[in-house]
């Protein structure tokens, strides 16, 4: 009685497979702007896996608007105070105390203006890898009129950013 083995193929070399070079993407820099929202939370909620996976860490941001009122129908703008600035700050320190893992973070910022330009200015002073940022979901004419952060991100970044709806 014989015994067959079965026959196995010896590996293709040419294969398109075989030429590509498979590589994990390097990241060691992860952003998340932070609104203090609850469901702003959820971004950082994603990004701590990820860094975890790459060995990143994570850096934190808020961005204060700049603050206004309507006086005798002229908008006035407000400067944003030490003690507002001193607070977010105190705010992204205990998120950050309570949430990442100690080793994952990187530190954090607090900065002034338009969160989509401030977050893309945060980016690449930070040279971060990637961007997780949390979306409202809001859609149509709220979004036309409210404009979207996280969509201003993706179109002007130049690295990946990652959208986590809110849920």
């Amino acid at each position: 009685m014989s015994t067959s083995s079965p026959r196995t193929r010896p590996a293709r070399t040419n294969s398109v497979m075989g030429k590509i070079k498979l590589s994990t993407p390097r990241m060691r820099r992860l952003l998340v702007p932070l609104d203090f929202s609850g469901k702003s939370r959820q971004a950082l909620h994603y990004a701590i896996p990820l860094a975890h996976k790459f060995g990143a860490k994570i850096i934190l941001v808020h961005v204060l608007p700049s603050r206004g009122y309507a006086a005798a129908e002229m908008p006035v703008v407000l400067p944003v105070t030490t003690d507002d600035r001193s607070a977010a700050r105190k705010r992204l320190e205990a998120t950050a105390a309570q949430l990442i893992p100690r080793g994952q973070f990187a530190g954090s910022e607090v900065l002034t203006g338009s969160p989509g330009r401030q977050i893309l200015s945060a980016a690449k002073k930070h040279e971060v890898d990637m961007i997780v940022l949390s979306t409202t979901g809001k859609s149509g004419l709220k979004r036309m009129l409210l404009g979207s952060t996280a969509e201003f991100v993706v179109q002007h970044t130049s690295c990946p950013v990652v959208c986590v709806p809110r849920g």
